[in-house]
């Protein structure tokens, strides 16, 4: 029943809006098709009143007397600002080309003017002037050369002056040894023989290790203790020897 009454409701509401639509239209379709009533014209003397006279016509306005214009004064023309100085841009470097050394001149070899061809000189003959005869001596016999009997070397006993001279070379030895460090570091003891030739200068010669102290630093120091009296020792007057060989013992201890 709720459902029959809402459909009813609008379809009425739809009906109602096309009558509310139709009518304006209807109503002024009748308007259009009513025919026009004539009006009465009504006509009044005022409508022919003449026209008016023109209105005369005014002078024209005077000119307007120009402005006189004033000359304006011309504009400050802006001097130029004068440029700085320029700085002085530092003297080029004129390297001076090495002027080509001019070709050697050929050398001119003096000319060699032939000596004069000596003359033959006349040579005249020496007079030949024959010796007289030598007189004749008789033959003597050769003289037969008497050689002298040369002394014998007397031998002379230094025994003394050879032990002095001994000792002072031992001495002499012994102040210019020098002790290894590395074998005073290690505390290694030793004696070096070492064996030599002396000249009468005192000159040393050959100096070698006859009998080795079992180690190669003292062995060393003990040969340059020998070199290093080279020449300080020569022998005295007292020695008539020209050479003499030693064979010395070097120590090594430690204090």
């Amino acid at each position: 029943m709720k459902y029959h009454f809402t459909g009813f409701a609008t379809s009425a509401l739809f009906h109602t809006a096309l009558v509310v639509v139709a009518l304006p239209l209807l109503l002024w379709q009748d308007v259009l098709e009513k025919p026009a009533v004539p009006q009465p014209v009504t006509l009044s003397l005022t409508q022919f009143q003449p026209a008016p006279a023109p209105p005369v016509e005014s002078p024209p306005p005077p000119a307007p007397e120009p402005v006189p214009v004033k000359p304006q004064p011309p504009k400050p023309v802006a001097k130029p600002l004068p440029k700085p100085p320029e700085k002085p841009k530092p003297p080029k470097k004129v390297v001076e080309k090495p002027t080509p050394k001019p070709p050697p001149k050929p050398e001119t070899k003096p000319e060699v003017t032939p000596p004069p061809t000596p003359q033959p000189a006349v040579v005249t003959p020496a007079p030949v002037v024959t010796p007289p005869p030598r007189p004749v001596m008789p033959a003597q016999a050769p003289v037969a050369a008497v050689a002298k009997p040369t002394p014998a070397p007397v031998p002379v006993n230094n025994g003394a002056a050879e032990a002095a001279y001994r000792a002072k070379l031992q001495r002499l030895i012994a102040a210019r040894k020098q002790y290894p460090r590395m074998a005073e570091q290690a505390e290694i003891e030793g004696v070096v023989t070492v064996a030599f030739t002396l000249s009468a200068a005192g000159t040393v010669m050959g100096a070698r290790v006859s009998q080795s102290s079992g180690n190669e630093w003292l062995d060393k120091a003990a040969l340059q203790a020998v070199n290093a009296v080279s020449g300080a020792l020569p022998f005295p007057p007292d020695i008539h020897k020209a050479r003499w060989d030693f064979s010395l013992k070097v120590t090594f201890t430690l204090e």
